[in-house]
């Protein structure tokens, strides 16, 4: 900008400093010749009167002629009556060497020496010198302007450079993202009003973006804490939006397919056709959906258009909240279950009781050995009824989060010995070992004493009842990475791998017929899991047909205190 303004001062001072330096030669020229003018008419008139009154005969004209020009500085010629020259004061010059410019002619009347005529003439070099000096002066006066103006000028464009240079640190320092930048000029004219409105557009802006960007905070924290997926999608299927929760569920980094179409990020068919069944239709729509990768998920899936406030007409696109009800799906479908199970393992003994109540009044009463079968056969059906009924309160006990449970620190041999003691008569009936290995010096427990005390219980009777007679059932418990690990071993039948992701479940038998005969409810292993998950521990099962099972339980050891007690129903 510098160079510019100076180039075009430069400019300016040139031309103006050469017009006016050619303007004052032409006008210097026009008054010299003015005042020759002037000089001549005077002269000649005073020429002529001396010519006129003295006595010039036998005079040399040439000799005269030159002698009134050495005094008037100008050619002098005389002629006679017949405009011949007869005295000049340039006769030794050659003719083409006189080149008039400006002359004037008088007449004289001098009968004595025969003049008729007397002029008077300025020739061309005289007027040449005269241009050359005055070139030269003018040549000396543009110089010096010059100079005098470019160093006036430098100071001057240096000086008015200032306020652009601070509006352009100022622009600067906000594309840098300074915004509320201001700059300091002091002045009335249009550039203080520039400056002015620069700091008030600035203080505006600085506003704005403090705003826009609170909002954008705001809006960032809103769609990273919503556990729902938010896809939003222009009018081209190009992606604007794509929180957290949606690439948790669709298993994909949305930094890397932000402003891709979403024909080029969800292979799937079925995926892509539901949003472009949902950008077709500009209304709200709400569709269930499944998907299968990365893992099987049910969605419910609402769509609604993204429409401008100032113009409801216009459409933006579409945004469409993903809403995971997999769980809501699952516990749906385990209550079903769970409500279908416990019916029909109510109706069974329930059933059998009736029937044999109904053979008896028919008359089998009265035969004792009958009867007394028949009441045995209730008495059993009975107590399988009671065992139903107390696994069902347990399970609720554990699952209720207001239950009266008492905590304490408690000692996790003295349980296994107390356990032994109570099952070695039914392991003794089968010839099965009863084992135990402790890792000295284990660290309490603290939790529920009923329940670690069931959820050991029913692990050690299952080996018993499962294993045939002559195997061993094992016990270990010690600590690792800060974790109590407690291990029960059994050489029984085994559990095929189909049935090992649902032998948690509730009342899910591996094997029904086997399960019925040694008596279980199919409540036994998911009161194992959710006591372990009481103590916010994890199990794991490994186990081969005729090879025997392990069920290995690991318990955080720092986790003490009620307050440590995890909810069930969120770990399950």
């Amino acid at each position: 900008m510098k160079k510019r303004i100076f180039i075009i001062f430069s400019s300016l001072v040139l031309i103006g400093v050469i017009t006016t330096g050619i303007l004052s030669l032409s006008f210097q020229r026009m008054i010299h010749l003015k005042s020759l003018e002037d000089k001549l008419n005077s002269n000649s008139i005073l020429i002529k009167e001396l010519v006129e009154k003295e006595n010039m005969e036998n005079m040399d004209l040439n000799l005269l002629a030159k002698e009134y020009s050495k005094s008037i500085d100008v050619r002098v010629t005389f002629f006679d009556g017949k405009g011949n020259v007869v005295g000049d004061s340039t006769v030794e010059k050659k003719d083409e060497d006189v080149k008039d410019v400006l002359s004037i002619s008088i007449p004289i009347d001098n009968k004595e020496i025969n003049i008729s005529k007397l002029r008077l003439s300025v020739d061309s070099n005289n007027i040449d010198d005269l241009n050359k000096k005055f070139m030269k002066y003018l040549v000396i006066s543009i110089f010096a302007g010059l100079i005098v103006a470019f160093l006036i000028g430098l100071r001057y464009i240096e000086h008015a450079s200032d306020p652009y240079k601070e509006l352009i640190e100022a622009t600067k320092n906000i594309s840098y993202g300074n915004y509320g930048e201001k700059v300091s000029l002091q002045q009335d004219d249009e550039l203080g009003a520039l400056a002015n409105s620069f700091n008030n557009m600035s203080v505006k802006l600085d506003d704005t973006i403090k705003k826009l960007q609170e909002s954008n905070t705001k809006l960032k924290a809103t769609l990273t804490s919503v556990v729902d997926g938010l896809i939003a999608l222009d009018n081209n299927f190009n992606l604007i939006l794509f929180n957290p929760a949606a690439e948790k569920i669709f298993g994909i980094e949305g930094q890397k397919i932000m402003g891709k179409n979403i024909l080029d990020v969800f292979l799937e068919d079925k995926t892509y056709k539901i949003f472009e069944g949902l950008t077709s239709n500009e209304t709200i729509w709400e569709k269930e959906m499944e998907i299968y990768s990365p893992e099987y998920r049910v969605l419910n899936v609402y769509a609604n258009p993204i429409i401008l406030n100032n113009d409801p007409t216009r459409k933006l696109g579409m945004v469409y909240l993903f809403q995971d009800v997999t769980k809501v799906k699952k516990l749906e479908r385990v209550r079903e279950d769970f409500v279908a199970n416990v019916s029909h393992e109510l109706k069974t003994p329930l059933t059998s009781i009736k029937g044999f109540i109904e053979t008896l009044k028919g008359g089998a009463i009265e035969d004792k050995n009958v009867s007394y079968k028949f009441l045995d056969i209730i008495d059993v059906e009975v107590d399988r009824l009671n065992c139903l009924v107390d696994d069902l309160l347990l399970l609720s006990e554990i699952e209720n989060k207001n239950s009266n449970t008492v905590y304490e620190y408690f000692n996790v041999e003295e349980i296994i010995d107390n356990l032994f003691q109570v099952l070695n008569k039914i392991a003794k009936e089968k010839n099965i070992i009863l084992e135990k290995e402790i890792e000295e010096n284990i660290p309490q427990l603290y939790g529920s004493y009923n329940h670690f005390r069931q959820m050991l219980m029913n692990l050690i009777d299952n080996g018993i009842k499962y294993t045939p007679n002559g195997g061993k059932v094992k016990v270990s418990v010690f600590e690792k990475d800060e974790k109590l690990v407690i291990k029960v071993k059994d050489t029984g039948i085994g559990i095929d791998k189909k049935h090992q992701n649902r032998l948690f479940e509730r009342f899910y038998r591996a094997d029904k017929a086997r399960s019925r005969q040694v008596g279980g409810t199919g409540l036994g292993l998911a009161i194992v899991k959710h006591i372990v998950l009481m103590f916010n521990g994890k199990i794991d099962l490994q186990s081969e047909p005729n090879r025997g099972s392990i069920f290995t339980i690991e318990i955080p050891l720092d986790e003490k205190g009620l307050d440590k007690l995890v909810d069930i129903e969120d770990k399950n």
